[in-house]
């Protein structure tokens, strides 16, 4: 305000001095030009001294300094707010508790890693994926698997190229070296890839094995997928010998004394940890009783084991016991009928004279060189005994078809203080 009272008189005396004297012209447009300028700082404001410009050009900076860090600050937020990784780092122990199924780095492999990308709900289906990073002579390669819904070769690889070449192969190894197989080779200006895609349709999980390098002629990305093969992961592997892959019945054995009701029997005599679930069989109800239960990742309880107990008048009868081979095989309805199986077996059970009957079994066994002998019985009363190794095998896919479209019999999981 003082700034602004100083102009205005100093032009007024500017003015009087000008009309009173007249003056040297030059003079004049000099002192003309000084009043504009100091007529056009006191309209635009109050005119600063050489300190409060200072003063301005450090707070100028400051706030430059200021606006730096808060676009800094976004830089670092859009970076943190972005995308998240859906891959983790983890333990091999750990992936093999999400693949049971697994593989495992094969010899001469380094810099071997293991990561997962865990699946939104536990039972959505594709489900969590296990990845092994790995590098052999220079090449690298990248093996996954992943529980997915069909029963086709899907690829869970991520890539997206053009492939030069696909054929189709067998590989060794998986499946008793009977596992179909798709691989695929780009070549272009950079280098290679290989891509091998296999489907395990007895476990339903997809497999995929993909290298890249500059030059992978003469590569054998289908020997790699058989070396990556481990036996001591796969479904029934830490099991006692007699056990793995038979229908020794392991279903727990109960001494239902004392007990009149279903209710008694899952109050008094199961411990934590075991299951019980209701199934009508051909048209006899039953309580089931499992050693224990499982997630089968659809919403439901599975068990791999069952000892069947039904009603006789007044008093409860055992029926008998069934088995699975392991996880992938839970125990399933299918048109009043019981289903089990494993790797090399399938069963089909109903209730006949107050015991759990087979209706249908059929198992395989392999010799050391892959020939597979198959063993037939049926409570149909005919002879099978002179069927071929293909029919067999279409009796076998036929009972793998109704154990697995079957509804897997959910169980209630004992839980007690």
């Amino acid at each position: 305000m003082k700034n602004k009272l100083v102009s205005l008189i100093l032009i007024g005396t500017i003015s009087l001095s000008l009309i009173a004297c007249g003056g040297n012209s030059d003079s004049s447009s000099t002192n003309m030009t000084d009043v504009e300028t100091q007529t056009e700082a006191s309209e635009s404001g109050p005119v600063e001294s050489d300190d409060q410009e200072i003063e301005k050009e450090a707070v100028s900076t400051e706030e430059k300094a200021d606006d730096a860090e808060v676009v800094e600050e976004d830089s670092e937020t859009n970076k943190n707010t972005g995308l998240a990784n859906p891959w983790r780092e983890c333990t091999e122990e750990e992936a093999y508790q999400y693949g049971p199924n697994g593989f495992s780095a094969p010899e001469g492999a380094t810099n071997v890693k293991w990561s997962i990308m865990e699946a939104e709900s536990e039972t959505a289906l594709p489900g969590t994926m296990v990845q092994m990073s790995f590098e052999m002579d220079g090449t690298k390669l990248v093996a996954r698997e992943q529980p997915v819904s069909g029963e086709e070769i899907v690829d869970i690889s991520g890539m997206n190229y053009e492939w030069t070449v696909t054929d189709e192969g067998t590989l060794q190894n998986w499946a008793d070296g009977n596992m179909p197989c798709r691989t695929s080779r780009y070549i272009g200006d950079d280098g290679y890839v290989d891509l091998c895609l296999w489907f395990d349709i007895e476990t339903g999980y997809a497999y995929s094995l993909s290298a890249e390098d500059k030059d992978l002629d003469g590569f054998d990305i289908e020997g790699v997928a058989a070396q990556i093969y481990d036996p001591a992961k796969q479904i029934g592997a830490n099991m006692p010998d007699d056990e793995a892959e038979s229908e020794e019945i392991v279903a727990p054995q109960i001494d239902i004394s004392g007990c009149d009701t279903f209710t008694q029997i899952v109050d008094k005599k199961l411990e934590n940890g075991m299951g019980y679930a209701n199934a009508t069989v051909q048209g006899t109800s039953l309580l089931l009783v499992s050693s224990g239960t499982f997630d089968n990742m659809d919403g439901k309880m599975a068990a791999i084991d069952a000892t069947g107990f039904e009603y006789k008048g007044d008093a409860i009868l055992e029926v008998g016991s069934i088995s699975s081979g392991g996880t992938a095989y839970p125990i399933t309805l299918n048109d009043g009928y019981l289903y089990c199986g494993g790797n090399h077996f399938v069963s089909k059970y109903t209730v006949a004279d107050d015991k759990l009957t087979v209706m249908e079994s059929i198992h395989v066994v392999y010799d050391e060189s892959g020939n597979e002998t198959y063993y037939y019985e049926n409570n149909d009363g005919e002879d099978h005994s002179n069927l071929d190794s293909a029919e067999y095998e279409k009796i076998f896919e036929r009972l793998i078809e109704e154990m697995t479209s079957g509804e897997v019999i959910d169980f209630a999981t004992v839980v007690k203080e």
